[in-house]
Formats: structure tokens, sequence, C-alpha cells
């Protein structure tokens, strides 16, 4: 098991614990609303959007990542597509120098195999 799982279901039983120790009802404004519910609900359901919120946040973050090795992959491959490419330039030009040079001076340079 995870440690953060761990950490998230410890912090779940502490509001869960606080929630039913401060069960009494409360009267709640918020804008033109008002209501008299009970403060561990408010509690709980504090916490439950808090958690979403998280989540969501990592959820982007998470895409935001994905999205940069996505693109560091298609830097590696093109990256790598030209070193191949650089590698048989390379191995032409080898061949090329030795034959101009065979063909140069014949009885003088042997070519290396």
């Amino acid at each position: 098991m995870s440690w953060k799982f761990v950490l998230s279901l410890v912090f779940a039983l502490v509001v869960a614990l606080f929630a039913i120790q401060n069960a009494y009802s409360v009267d709640v404004k918020f804008l033109a609303w008002e209501v008299n519910i009970s403060q561990a609900l408010i509690v709980l359901v504090s916490a439950i959007f808090g958690a979403l919120a998280a989540a969501f946040l990592g959820l982007v973050n998470q895409m935001k990542l994905k999205a940069v090795i996505r693109g560091d992959k298609r830097t590696i491959t093109a990256l790598q597509d030209e070193n191949q490419a650089i590698k048989v330039k390379l191995e032409q030009a080898e061949k090329k120098a030795i034959s101009d040079v065979t063909s140069a001076a014949p009885d003088i340079v042997q070519p290396v195999e």
C-alpha cells in the first residue's frame, strides 16, 4: 500500500471522528441562503470538496506531464533518425575518401579491410 493512501485514510478517519463529535445543528449563511444543518455534514462535505479539488489539480498536472513526455519522445525519435542519417553519410564519405585515395595512388596506398 502506498504511504499516500495510508495517510489519506488516516486523515479521513480524523475528519470523520471530528464530524461525529461535533454533530450539533448550526445556522449556515452563504450569500442569499440561510440553512440550519448539522455541523458534521458541513465538515464532511467540505472535506469531500477539498479531496475532489486536490484530485482534479493532480489530474491536470498529470496530463501536463504526459504531454511533455510525448513531446520528449518525439524529439528523441527525430534525433535518433538524424543520428542514423549522419552515420550513413559518414560511411559513404569514408568509402568515397578511400576510393579517391586508392585511385590517385594505387601502388602506394592499400585499402584497409
